[in-house]
């Protein structure tokens, strides 16, 4: 993994747990699996709440969350440096350009993410010849950011999109005036906005787009069934987790401590995520038809898609019937 990964960030490991899984791994200790992430926000959080909390233990796998660049970490994806990313925007340019990905999870159903600008900017029309920061082009920052201009009748060609990489990047630019907006997630946004930044748009209002989830290669699905299979349960045992009333309170502090901001604002981005996550792992497909209308128009793509080309439910439909028979 010395080529794409050394793009890398950050690396996070932790010491293996070793349990007996219900999956039926042979392996007598934890399979280390690297995952992509674009950001620590609360898009993310569920992969390392979930990973803290031992979520991912029972299935004898342990994430190791990797920081890079969207377009990277598919690149890296495609030829085996990664196991899995989580960035399910990218993955879906790259699956109309005819690379073998495919989505196996989804984190959320919808966009978190909010436009926000200088404090000077107070409208989406002050935007006119400014630049606006992403993560990538061709990921779901890119195409939401495109999606909010066309919306408010902005000609697309009178702003630039600048790629930042990762959301640290985009913060960085933002905060110290090189960008005029950026598209950011909880509990960014409510942090940069108590600071006197303007909301301009929330991306939900404009597109069903997908940020996050579980993307992996068709290769590495065939190859390793049941290590995929063990990172989705994992997942869907942190989405329950989370969705779970009893466990707002530590939820929250966990995202208190985590970003080390307050309880209140905390509670106030873990409201505005909760809106967005997927309660069970899935995304309805109504929604993700119109996703595709939105990458083929926004990509130029004639070929047509169909939900069943980006998405491959089948080892999530296995794990919520394994939930269903134990009680869960």
């Amino acid at each position: 993994m010395k080529n794409l990964l050394s793009a890398a960030i950050f690396l996070i490991t932790a010491p293996g747990i070793v349990l007996v899984t219900a999956l039926g791994w042979t392996a007598s200790s934890p399979t280390r699996v690297t995952i992509h992430v674009p950001s620590k926000s609360l898009s993310i959080m569920p992969y390392y709440l979930g990973k803290d909390k031992g979520f991912f233990a029972p299935e004898l796998v342990e994430p190791q969350l990797v920081m890079m660049s969207p377009p990277t970490a598919i690149a890296a994806l495609v030829v085996g440096e990664l196991d899995f990313s989580s960035t399910t925007g990218a993955a879906t340019s790259a699956i109309m350009r005819g690379l073998p990905l495919r989505r196996y999870f989804y984190v959320q159903a919808e966009p978190a993410h909010v436009l926000l600008a200088q404090p000077e900017i107070k409208s989406i029309q002050e935007l006119n010849g400014k630049t606006i920061g992403v993560t990538a082009l061709t990921d779901a920052v890119g195409m939401s950011t495109t999606m909010i201009l066309k919306g408010n009748n902005i000609d697309t060609s009178r702003t630039t999109q600048l790629a930042m990489g990762v959301t640290d990047n985009a913060i960085k630019a933002f905060t110290t005036r090189k960008i005029a907006a950026t598209l950011l997630a909880p509990p960014y946004a409510e942090e940069l906005e108590a600071k006197g930044y303007n909301k301009l748009a929330e991306a939900r209002a404009y597109a069903p787009l997908s940020f996050i989830g579980l993307v992996s290669s068709t290769e590495t699905v065939k190859k390793w069934p049941l290590k995929v299979q063990a990172m989705i349960a994992g997942l869907y045992r942190t989405m329950i987790y989370i969705h779970n009333p009893v466990n707002r309170d530590e939820v929250i502090q966990y995202i208190a401590r985590y970003h080390s901001i307050d309880l209140g604002l905390a509670e106030k981005a873990f409201t505005a995520q909760m809106l967005s996550y997927s309660k069970d792992g899935t995304k309805p497909r109504k929604a993700v038809e119109r996703e595709i209308e939105i990458y083929r128009e926004i990509l130029k793509i004639t070929k047509t898609f169909t939900p069943d080309d980006l998405e491959d439910m089948s080892l999530l439909k296995k794990i919520q019937e394994r939930a269903a028979a134990q009680g869960r």
